[in-house]
């Protein structure tokens, strides 16, 4: 005996020594809900609450200490003939979970809601067997074997980890239902507990639950909340269904309110509780309804801020559907067919437009004999008889018409000058037709030239568009639970404000933040540590983004980016030609810039400084930079005639999430990349991008990247090239410094200098 009793309590103390696993609060609390919910009765003497919770106890300690509150609260609460019925099955369900604990079917959600349905049918049966089966004891035997089974799977959702819920496993919606079913049953057995026989204990703290619900959840929340608890309640009752109309009431008219300030909300609370009361009035049972709201409301008005927010963060809060995507697919479509309108549009145009000027020459000699000719007595002879060698001769000559836009008598042949009577006038009429030519078609010329720059804006506007569609319909991966951290993060600082968190395109994340009471929140200093806390990446702000209402938050890239630069003006000039310009992306790229006016002085800075201007305002708006260079080229061609002012175009482009760089050179200077001592030359072009001539450059972590304008290599770049290889620091500002010194003393000052330094290195 001794010995079979031995491992007995050997097994125990292990019990005891794992205590640890679970929280005493926690224990305390399965008591205790157990010992309440074996006392709610519904139809005066049945309980099924009681076995839903021992049920949905888990194994070991915890469901010893769930049995015992059921058991004592049913010999508490029933006579011996009742508590006998509750407490077998309480005994048969907890011995039916220990034996099928390890096989499969015990390790199925259901089989604990299975297990509490049919113990309680089973024993039930001997109970309504001993009515004789009469309609009303039979309908409340299947109810109460329903209710124990259903309550046995929700009490089993409601006390699961939240994580469970964002995960799918059960669903954010099932989880909210267990919670408020869990409360709801735990109030019933409150509400026979009263005060000074006016004041019940579960009413009055079912009507706090239900101010919080409301006031934090608005109409939607607030009245399924109230619904359900009014149901309970009147259910534990046996009444008429007061307290569900009066609940879902009271919820429905204050929750217009709950946006307001507490005051109005309890205001408005109390006012349509004590409407509901009055349609009541002539049962004065009900008259408690309004104590208990009044002093619900004094309590929800005293509670301190701090507390009120770390409550209600409790509270799901409510996060976007698939709406949004649709309205991004909407878009998407109404933008993919504004781009096809405004292709056609250019192309319809460009059809009409022709191909431009007409070269038909022929026409110089038809005018001039027309004018010349037309009375000339030969005139039936050298343009009829003699027709095609008229053309002939005519068709001679054109080269040389042409070439000096102009000709002399001297330059026909001795044949026609010969027998020609009105040569003299012929010639002075050709030349002038031809000066008329040529104007006509240098006009005719540039008039195309400028038409077709304006009508490749249209083309230009649909590629922006058709880019915008296709950045509208890439993926767009919505991150809920990262959403209800940071929601619940703000709340806890008292914060209300609306969340988004999703990952764009390439997957970097981004997080936004709208609301009221920002400011408190960027004024710690450590406030993007934190934030990264709670969502578990490296955040930074958004420099395109900041609003006092609203915070943008990106992850922060891999690489960081070190910039120097230092500019000269030319010798006698107030301000310097050149203009320099970088900045940041939201969708991780650095640019920077470099323009060079020509000349020099304020016009030379204008220029520059309108360009860069431009530039940059297309590139924050996410347009490629090949697209930006062309509607910048075009916008060229439509200036004044008499403006042939320019300006070269340096632009870098660098991926701060992989390293990839793309150069563009409008007529620009060279660029120098250095890693390590060596130094690579990137030379100009019209058009120059790294991309189409070269394998794809990348700025690793230690690179240096060089720009400069061209008075810095005005007598050549060795030196240049020598003074980069040669510099061993590691401050970009220094390298930009270093190169100034040399350009001032090697240039003779008839140029801007302006130098720029980019290094990467890993960020920290």
């Amino acid at each position: 005996m001794t010995g079979r009793q031995i491992p007995l309590i050997t097994g125990f103390i292990d019990k005891l020594k794992k205590l640890d696993t679970y929280i005493p609060i926690e224990l305390t609390l399965r008591f205790f809900m157990a010992f309440l919910l074996s006392r709610a009765r519904i139809f005066f003497d049945f309980c099924p609450f009681g076995i839903g919770f021992t049920a949905a106890a888990p194994s070991g300690i915890a469901g010893i200490v769930t049995i015992s509150g059921s058991i004592i609260g049913s010999l508490s609460s029933l006579d011996i003939f009742w508590s006998i019925k509750y407490i077998a099955i309480a005994i048969v369900i907890r011995a039916a979970i220990r034996i099928f604990r390890g096989t499969g079917a015990g390790q199925l959600d259901i089989f604990p809601p299975a297990v509490a349905l049919l113990s309680t049918a089973c024993i039930g049966a001997v109970y309504a067997a001993d009515t004789g089966w009469s309609l009303t004891p039979t309908v409340i035997y299947v109810v109460e074997s329903f209710l124990a089974g259903g309550c046995a799977f929700f009490y089993n959702v409601a006390l699961s980890p939240w994580e469970d819920s964002s995960s799918g496993k059960y669903g954010r919606v099932c989880h909210t239902i267990g919670s408020v079913i869990l409360i709801s049953t735990i109030l019933m057995s409150l509400s026979t507990w009263v005060l000074f026989g006016v004041v019940s204990i579960g009413r009055f703290a079912g009507v706090l639950v239900m101010m919080f619900a409301t006031f934090r959840g608005g109409i939607g929340a607030g009245c399924a909340i109230s619904t359900c608890i009014g149901a309970a309640m009147d259910l534990s009752s046996g009444a008429v269904p007061f307290f569900t109309m009066s609940y879902a009431f009271t919820a429905m008219i204050s929750g217009i309110f709950s946006k307001s300030s507490r005051l109005l909300f309890l205001l408005s609370y109390i006012t349509a509780n004590a409407i509901a009361v009055v349609w009541t009035w002539f049962d004065f049972t009900m008259l408690p309804s309004l104590y208990e709201t009044f002093a619900a409301s004094v309590i929800f008005m005293l509670i301190p801020d701090q507390i009120m927010t770390r409550v209600s963060a409790l509270f799901p809060a409510n996060l976007s559907g698939f709406g949004f995507l649709k309205a991004r697919e909407y878009t998407r479509d109404r933008v993919e067919l504004a781009s096809e309108a405004f292709q056609q549009l250019y192309k319809t145009v460009k059809n009409s437009c022709g191909e431009g000027t007409n070269d038909n020459v022929a026409l110089i000699f038809d005018r001039a004999s027309e004018v010349v000719c037309r009375s000339c007595p030969r005139s039936s002879k050298c343009w009829q008889q003699d027709y095609s060698d008229t053309v002939d001769i005519m068709n001679n000559i054109t080269p040389l018409l042409m070439k000096n836009g102009a000709i002399s008598a001297g330059d026909f042949p001795s044949r026609f000058s010969d027998s020609c009577q009105r040569l003299p006038q012929l010639t002075a009429a050709i030349n002038a037709e031809t000066r008329t030519f040529l104007c006509r078609r240098q006009y005719s010329s540039r008039l195309y030239e400028s038409r077709g720059a304006a009508y490749n804006q249209y083309n230009d506007i649909s590629a922006i568009l058709h880019g915008l569609s296709l950045e509208l319909g890439s993926e767009v991966v919505v991150e809920p639970s990262l959403e209800k951290k940071l929601q619940k993060y703000l709340r806890g600082l008292n914060i209300d404000a609306s969340t988004a968190v999703f990952r764009v395109k390439g997957g970097r994340l981004r997080a936004e933040i709208r609301g009221n009471g920002l400011g408190d929140l960027r004024r710690d200093k450590e406030y993007l540590d934190k934030l990264s806390a709670v969502l578990g990446t490296r955040l930074c702000t958004s420099e395109n983004r900041m609003d006092q209402d609203r915070m943008v938050l990106l992850e922060a890239e891999p690489l960081m980016v070190s910039i120097g630069s230092g500019i000269i003006k030319k010798a006698g000039e107030s301000v310097s030609g050149d203009n320099t310009s970088y900045f940041r992306t939201d969708e991780g790229f650095l640019f920077v810039l470099l323009s060079d006016g020509m000349g020099s002085g304020q016009e030379a800075a204008f220029l520059s400084r309108n360009t860069a201007s431009i530039l940059e305002n297309f590139l924050k708006a996410g347009i490629s930079p090949e697209l930006t260079l062309h509607i910048l080229s075009d916008l060229m061609l439509l200036k004044n005639d008499d403006d042939i002012s320019s300006a070269t175009i340096d632009l870098l482009c660098l991926n701060m999430f992989s390293g990839e760089t793309r150069i563009f050179k409008c007529g620009a200077a060279p660029s120098y990349i250095k890693k390590g001592s060596s130094v690579r030359k990137l030379s100009p072009g019209a058009s120059f991008s790294l991309s189409s001539s070269s394998p794809k450059l990348k700025l690793l972590p230690g690179t240096f990247a060089v720009m400069v304008s061209d008075g810095v290599i005005t007598g050549g770049d060795k030196w240049l090239r020598d003074t980069i290889s040669s510099y061993q620091g590691n401050d970009p500002k220094e390298l930009a410094k270093s190169i100034i010194t040399n350009a001032k003393e090697m240039s003779d000052g008839t140029d801007d200098i302006t130098v720029i330094t980019i290094k990467t290195d890993e960020r920290p």
